[in-house]
């Protein structure tokens, strides 16, 4: 039965159905289809906040190079400052999604939520929210969403929708899941937050 996975259709055609303890693997990687990129060495989105939740201001960026891979850069306690060539970020996470990242948002508790998509509206898109948390001296995932609208022609000419969607709270251990317009169902099993590294 569906409720215990996260539906989501294709980008090959075939129909994926990941397992929720599938997709905690999955989500470190994050590997997914080439998006057109922004311009090189750009700040994709920058954004300040207190990550690590010290009292002094951090700050987020965003790089995402001319092959569409999307870095991390995390510079902490910098204030008003400007992160200029010579400060080294002081954490670095590469490759983080090769989707174009389209929001960067301060949440409660000092956590950073990074979104990306897919098809970006197109008749078959997908977005995803990472959720990024500083714990115990540590970057981690703290949470993850994956949404779906996907329009497939079907044999006799007309397009069949798919939605859905998928959200994982790591740090209270939960997720929800659901399909067409159905109400959210519980995922089966248990979730820890996942270490973000390289």
């Amino acid at each position: 039965v569906w409720p215990d996975r996260c539906y989501a259709p294709p980008r090959g055609g075939r129909l994926l159905m990941t397992t929720a303890l599938h997709l905690a693997a999955w989500l470190v990687a994050l590997a997914t289809v080439t998006t057109p990129a922004l311009a090189v060495n750009a700040p994709a989105f920058e954004l300040k906040l207190d990550i690590d939740r010290d009292g002094k201001m951090d700050r987020a960026v965003v790089l995402q190079d001319n092959t569409g891979s999307a870095d991390l850069n995390i510079y902490l306690a910098i204030g008003e400052e400007n992160p200029g060539p010579s400060r080294k970020p002081d954490f670095v996470r590469k490759a983080l999604t090769e989707d174009r990242v389209v929001d960067l948002e301060a949440k409660g508790k000092g956590s950073l939520a990074i979104t990306s998509c897919f098809g970006c509206g197109a008749s078959k898109s997908t977005e995803e929210t990472l959720t990024v948390v500083y714990r115990h001296g540590h970057f981690m995932v703290g949470g993850y969403s994956r949404s779906w609208d996907w329009g497939n022609r079907t044999s006799d000419d007309t397009v069949e929708t798919l939605v859905g969607d998928c959200d994982i709270n790591y740090l209270t251990g939960k997720g929800t899941v659901s399909k067409d317009l159905e109400a959210s169902r519980p995922i089966k099993g248990k979730f820890k937050p996942v270490l973000l590294k390289d």
